[in-house]
């Protein structure tokens, strides 16, 4: 059974103008321990695939099961109880979005490990991802970027998830703190925590990814293992982005 099954998803907007149909149709599967990169320009549906996920938007058609639970249609409560069971967690493309600015870093790691009745320290969390415990004391405005991400990957944690969502994990990073995010997500699946990585950046998820879905104008065009998709191509889109990386094979592993 996958752990994640989207089934005929549709996400529909409201606007004075008329409905934008945000996702037509997407079926997507997220297996136990895999690593699916959703590839797509801006306006292409990603990040609305992911707010549905989570249940921040609703869902017009379709079906989302999570751990083999149907959550299309929870409501706020049971929404709730299911986050706090921390089976999903996810890491978004600014982390002061997850960090409370007021905060030290010890602080906001200690929350989420209290919502799962435990009560050990958070410096665990720190070396999970490469952090020294120096900066519990620090404030997130007081951490590079790459620091900030790796703290709100450290958070995710906490919940010790089965799957880690992430909405452009990457984009707002320079290039070393680039490398050192994409190693630690490596590391986070050759472990076993499944991921689903959101991304416009081609190059990123193929060398990481196991599956590469792309999305085009709300529609899931292609889907398939992510050597396959980089060297056959079937649909004109993914061509065009492939095309624009031209060292895109290099990248993807063998």
């Amino acid at each position: 059974m996958s752990l994640l099954e989207i089934s005929d998803l549709h996400v529909h907007y409201r606007r004075r103008t008329g409905r934008l149909h945000a996702l037509r149709g997407v079926d997507l599967s997220i297996g136990a321990g895999e690593t699916v990169g959703v590839i797509g320009e801006t306006g292409s549906g990603k990040s609305t695939l992911a707010r549905a996920v989570l249940g921040l938007l609703p869902v017009s058609r379709g079906r989302i099961v999570i751990d083999g639970e149907d959550v299309t249609r929870f409501n706020q409560r049971q929404w709730r109880s299911f986050r706090r069971r921390g089976v999903v967690q996810y890491v978004f493309q600014d982390p002061l979005r997850s960090l409370d600015p007021d905060l030290t870093i010890e602080e906001s790691l200690t929350e989420p490990l209290r919502l799962q009745g435990r009560r050990d320290s958070p410096n665990h969390l720190l070396e999970r991802v490469r952090l020294d415990e120096s900066l519990l004391t620090r404030l997130p405005a007081e951490l590079s970027g790459g620091q900030r991400q790796r703290v709100a990957v450290a958070r995710a944690l906490a919940a010790e998830p089965r799957l880690i969502l992430l909405d452009e994990p990457v984009s707002a990073l320079d290039s070393a703190n680039r490398v050192r995010v994409l190693e630690l997500l490596k590391e986070l699946r050759d472990a076993g925590t499944a991921l689903l990585f959101i991304s416009h950046d081609l190059g990123s998820v193929a060398g990481i990814a196991d599956r590469i879905a792309v999305l085009h104008q709300g529609e899931l065009v292609e889907d398939g293992p992510t050597r396959q998709v980089v060297t056959e191509p079937r649909h004109d889109y993914t061509k065009l982005l492939i095309s624009s990386v031209p060292t895109l094979r290099k990248v993807v592993p063998a």
